[in-house]
C-alpha cells in the first residue's frame, strides 16, 4: 500500500469519525434542552400551591414507607422498638467511654497524689510531619494533662516549610512545660527515621508510641504506671477508641482487645494502640525499621513482644484514634503498601524465631488479616474422627468430601459407630473395609459428640 492509499484510508477514518462526533454533539445539545425544560416544569411544580399545600401529606407517607421498610427487616413493631433501644443503649455505652470516663477533680487529684514503689518516667516519642494546628494541640494538652506526671514528651519535627507553625506551637508548649523536649529535624527521615529521632531524645525507662493526630486519656499514664508496679510488666497495652471530628464522644468503632495471644498477633495487629516498654526491653529488640515504614508498629510489636517477660493488658479504653482523610484510621485496607509492610513484618519476624518461611495472605473479607501457612517440618498423622449414628448420606457425603478432595498424603478416618439400627449404614461400613485409611470402632452409650470422639484413644491405629 503506497502513500496515496494511506491518505485516503485515513481521510475516509476521519471523515466517519467527524460524522459520529456530529451526531453526537446534536445528541447532547437535545438533551440538553430536554433538562432545561424539564428543569422549568420541576421549579414550577415546587413553587406551586398545591406543592406546597402537600408538603405535610407528603413527609407522613415517607414516614410511613420508612417505618414499613423497618417492620419488613425486624418482623414486628416490638422487633423495631428493641432495635431503638439497643441504638439508644449503644450511643450511652460509647460516652462512657468518652469523656465521661475521665477522672473527676477528686479521683485526678488522688491519682496525682498516689505515690508508687517504682517512680516510672515515661518518654513519649511523637514524631511530627504537618500535623494540622487543632491536631497538634490536641495531642499535646492530652499529654499535659495526664494525672500521672513523671513523662516527658519527645518530639522530632519533620516537616516542611509551608507548615512552620508546628515549630511555633511546640516552641510555646516547651517554653510553658520543661518535661516536653522538641527537636527539629534537617529532612524529613520518614515514619521509622523520625520516630528514631525521638527515641534520641528519650531519658526515660519505659517508652510509649503516640501518634501526632491522637489523644490520650488523662489518666492512661497513671494506668501503665499501676499496672507495672503491680505485675512488673515490661510492655503494657490498653483498648482504644476510634473517632473521627472535634470531640472524642463522637465515636466510630470501640475495640476492646484480648489478652496477650502471639498467634492472634501475628494474624491482626490488634494490640496497635497504646504501647509502652522498658528501654531495657527496646535494647534488647533494637529500634524502628524503615523497610516497613506503613507498618512499623506491627513489626515493632512483634520484636519487642517475641521478647518481653511480661506483657500485659490494661482493660480500658485509653487512647482515642482519630480518623480523617489522611490517617490511617480512615480506611487501612486502601493503603496496600502498608498491608504489603504487615506480610513482610510477620513473616520476618516468623522466619526470625522460628527460622520457617511461611507464607503470609490476606484473608478475603479483610486484607489487613492475614492467614498464616506455616510450612510443614514433618507430616504427621492426622485423624478425622467422625460419630455417626444412622446418618447414611451425611456420612457418605463427609467421608467422599475427604477422600476426593485432601491433598495431605497421611491422613486416617476413623468413624464411631454409636447405636445405629439400619441395614443400609451397615453396609456401606462394610463397603468402607477396602480403604485402609478408613477404619470404624464402636461405641454404645448414649449418643454425645464428645464421649464416641474419645473413643479413638482406645483404638490405636
Amino acid at each position: 500500500m503506497d502513500n496515496q492509499e494511506l491518505q485516503n484510508d485515513y481521510k475516509k477514518l476521519y471523515e466517519a469519525e467527524r460524522e459520529k462526533t456530529e451526531v453526537l454533539l446534536s445528541k447532547i445539545e437535545e438533551s440538553e434542552k430536554e433538562i432545561e425544560e424539564l428543569r422549568f416544569k420541576l421549579d414550577r411544580i415546587k413553587n406551586s400551591f398545591a406543592w406546597k399545600l402537600s408538603v405535610p401529606l407528603r413527609k407522613g407517607l415517607h414516614f410511613y414507607e420508612k417505618t414499613r421498610d423497618r417492620l419488613t427487616r425486624y418482623g414486628s413493631i416490638p422487633g423495631l422498638m428493641r432495635k431503638v433501644r439497643s441504638k439508644i443503649q449503644e450511643r450511652k455505652n460509647m460516652k462512657r467511654h468518652g469523656t465521661a470516663s475521665f477522672p473527676t477533680p477528686e479521683e485526678a487529684k488522688a491519682q496525682r497524689e498516689t505515690v508508687f514503689e517504682h517512680k516510672v518516667k515515661f518518654s513519649i516519642l511523637v514524631p511530627l510531619y504537618n500535623t494540622p494546628e487543632k491536631f497538634l494541640t490536641d495531642m499535646l494538652d492530652s499529654v499535659k494533662n495526664q494525672t500521672y506526671e513523671n513523662w516527658e514528651l519527645c518530639l522530632a519535627d519533620g516537616s516542611d516549610h509551608e507548615h512552620a507553625y508546628v515549630g511555633e506551637i511546640c516552641a510555646k508548649y516547651k517554653a510553658e512545660d520543661s518535661r516536653i523536649v522538641y527537636h527539629v529535624l534537617d529532612h524529613n527521615y520518614g515514619i521509622s527515621g523520625n520516630t528514631n529521632e525521638c527515641l534520641k531524645l528519650a531519658s526515660g525507662d519505659y517508652i510509649g508510641l503516640f501518634d501526632h493526630d491522637d489523644i490520650l486519656h488523662p489518666a492512661a499514664l497513671f494506668e501503665y504506671a499501676k499496672a507495672i508496679n503491680e505485675t512488673g510488666a515490661d510492655y503494657i497495652y490498653c483498648d482504644e477508641i476510634t473517632f473521627e471530628g472535634d470531640s472524642i464522644d463522637h465515636m466510630i468503632v470501640l475495640h476492646f482487645k484480648p489478652d496477650f495471644a502471639i498467634d492472634n498477633l501475628r494474624g491482626n495487629n490488634y494490640i496497635c494502640h497504646f504501647s509502652a516498654f522498658s528501654r531495657e526491653l527496646l535494647d534488647e529488640a533494637g529500634v524502628f525499621r524503615s523497610a516497613y515504614d506503613g507498618s512499623q508498629d506491627h513489626d515493632m510489636i512483634l520484636r519487642l513482644t517475641a521478647k518481653a517477660r511480661k506483657v500485659y493488658h490494661v482493660p480500658k479504653a485509653l487512647y482515642y484514634w482519630r480518623s480523617h482523610k489522611a490517617s490511617v484510621a480512615q480506611d487501612i485496607n486502601a493503603k496496600t503498601y502498608a498491608v504489603d509492610a504487615a506480610k513482610r513484618a510477620v513473616h520476618d519476624h516468623i522466619l526470625d524465631v522460628y527460622g520457617m518461611d511461611a507464607k503470609v495472605e490476606s484473608t478475603r473479607a479483610f486484607p489487613t488479616i492475614f492467614r498464616i501457612r506455616y510450612p510443614l517440618l514433618e507430616k504427621p498423622l492426622i485423624s478425622i474422627v467422625i460419630p455417626n449414628k444412622d446418618h447414611m448420606e451425611d456420612l457418605s457425603r463427609c467421608v467422599e468430601s475427604i477422600v476426593s478432595k485432601s491433598t495431605y498424603p497421611n491422613y486416617e478416618i476413623i468413624v464411631v459407630e454409636n447405636n445405629s439400627e439400619t441395614k443400609e449404614i451397615f453396609d456401606y461400613y462394610k463397603a468402607l473395609e477396602h480403604n485402609e485409611r478408613i477404619r470404624v470402632v464402636k461405641y454404645e452409650g448414649d449418643f454425645n459428640y464428645s464421649r464416641p470422639g474419645s473413643q479413638k484413644h482406645r483404638h490405636p491405629g
